[in-house]
């Protein structure tokens, strides 16, 4: 991927797509850190944090 797709690909973003990239950027943080736990409960608990927060995220990209 070359610097201008990237550029073309940032200059069509709004301020609709925060709430979107945000989710689910901190769900994917949280995906990866039930991977680093070690106690099931934690395990769980993150997951369905991140499991949430990845849904709302698609839910409110695709509910424009």
């Amino acid at each position: 991927m070359n610097s201008e797709t990237i550029k073309a690909s940032l200059a069509h973003l709004s301020r609709h797509d925060l709430p979107t990239g945000a989710a689910a950027l901190v769900g994917i943080i949280l995906l990866v850190l039930v991977f680093r736990t070690a106690k099931f409960a934690s395990k769980v608990l993150l997951f369905l944090v991140a499991l949430a927060l990845v849904a709302a995220a698609i839910w409110w990209h695709c509910h424009e």
